[in-house]
């Protein structure tokens, strides 16, 4: 399961995109009782999803309590920058959890 998460992580930071709300609601399956099969992973709810190279973010602070990695909860600034690496600490909680 873990592996799907990371891989679609990587798909989204290749393209320059953070999701900002990793999380257990928002990994969905392609298919009933294909737990094991990485490709059946999708990760959904791209509503507090941004680009990096943005000026500003829209909302600076976000994501779910529990999941947040520390860099987004502790800006005070929104013309301060965070990296992807936001989502990683979210799939690692997530991973803590399995």
């Amino acid at each position: 399961m873990m592996k799907g998460i990371l891989s679609g992580l990587r798909e989204m930071h290749s393209k320059r995109i953070m999701h900002r709300d990793i999380k257990p609601e928002n990994i969905l399956f392609r298919e009933k009782n294909a737990y094991s099969d990485e490709n059946n992973i999708c990760i959904a709810d791209f509503g507090l999803a941004t680009t990096q190279n943005v000026q500003k973010y829209l909302f600076f602070r976000c994501g779910t309590p529990g999941y947040i990695a520390p860099e987004v909860l502790n800006i005070t600034d929104p013309y301060e920058k965070y990296s992807e690496k936001c989502d990683v600490f979210s799939a690692g909680a997530i991973m803590f959890q399995l």
